[in-house]
């Protein structure tokens, strides 16, 4: 369904039924990649996943802004990207124009606004790096 609405889904890939896509042409979902329950992509500006990611549940991706300076709030579209082989934990956020290099893990309820290092373990509200994960 979310390819005849302009979605690049790769092999492999799954979505579970309950994810909230916001606009299904804006994202890319690489091979053998995984938007677990209940995750939402608000995604007003793109998102791009690469492939072997786990997007845990309840995880919302938040691909969009406001110019707050601005007395009009005009919308700021920020596209998040996420490289290869990347877990994202139960119910963390990932905030407008971060990247996640390939490789990295943000823990459980982690709050990602800056982007995350390849291959590094990240966890907290800012997430900060824990240590470096072992590449297989």
């Amino acid at each position: 369904m979310l390819r005849a609405f302009g979605a690049k889904i790769g092999v492999d890939a799954r979505v579970y039924s309950d994810c909230k896509i916001w606009l299904p042409a804006n994202l890319t979902l690489g091979d053998r990649s995984i938007l677990g329950r209940g995750v939402e992509c608000y995604n007003q500006g793109m998102i791009e996943i690469g492939s072997d990611v786990v997007v845990s549940q309840g995880v919302t991706l938040c691909a969009s802004t406001h110019e707050f300076e601005d007395p009009l709030f005009p919308l700021v579209l920020r596209p998040i990207t996420i490289g290869n082989e990347v877990w994202v934990a139960a119910e963390s956020f990932v905030g407008p124009g971060v990247t996640i290099g390939s490789g990295a893990v943000l823990g459980a309820r982690g709050v990602a606004m800056r982007n995350l290092d390849p291959w590094t373990i990240y966890s907290g509200n800012l997430a900060k790096p824990i240590r470096s994960r072992r590449r297989p």
